[in-house]
C-alpha cells in the first residue's frame, strides 16, 4: 500500500529533472553533481549555481540519511489526500552530498513519533502511474524468510 493514496498527482518529470526521475524508475536514488566544482544540487538544474558550469553528473544516494525538517498536514492539499489526513512532508537531508536534501514522506512513523535528526532509510513506492518515488522509513525493514 503507497503513503498517499491513488489519485494523487505523479510528478511530471521536465528536460531538467527527466535523468533524476529515470534513475528513480531503475531503483536507484541519484543527485545531481557538478564535475567541475563538484557540488550537489537539488532539484536538478542545468548550470551550477556555484561554478555556472552547464556540465552534470549524478552520483548514487547512500540508502541512510536524516530528517532535516518535517510538517504535519492537517488540510487536504488535494482532494485525493483528504481521506488520509494527517500526514507527514520531510525534508531529508543527505550529509555526505553536501547537505543535498529531498522532500519526501516517512511511511512508518506515527506524526506524533516523527523527530528532527531522527534516522531514515530509503524505500521504493510506486505511484498508480508506475512511476517509482523514494520515501523514507524509520525503522529497519524486517528480513522475511529465506
Amino acid at each position: 500500500m503507497s503513503y498517499l493514496p491513488a489519485g494523487v498527482p505523479s510528478p511530471e518529470p521536465t528536460i531538467d529533472d527527466q535523468p533524476f526521475w529515470d534513475y528513480c524508475a531503475a531503483g536507484e536514488l541519484r543527485f545531481q553533481r557538478c564535475p567541475d566544482c563538484a557540488r550537489f544540487r537539488h532539484p536538478p538544474a542545468p548550470a551550477c549555481p556555484h561554478c555556472h558550469s552547464f556540465r552534470s553528473e549524478y552520483v548514487r544516494a547512500p540508502d541512510e540519511a536524516e530528517l532535516f525538517s518535517f510538517t504535519i498536514v492537517h488540510h487536504a492539499a488535494h482532494p485525493a489526500v483528504a481521506g488520509t489526513l494527517p500526514y507527514n512532508v520531510a525534508i531529508v537531508l543527505f550529509r555526505p552530498l553536501d547537505n543535498v536534501r529531498l522532500v519526501s514522506n516517512i511511511v512508518d512513523v506515527a506524526p506524533a513519533d516523527i523527530r528532527i535528526g531522527m534516522r531514515l532509510h530509503l524505500v521504493w513506492e510506486e505511484a498508480a502511474s508506475g512511476m517509482k518515488i523514494p520515501r523514507f522509513a524509520a525503522h529497519a525493514a524486517k528480513a522475511g524468510p529465506a
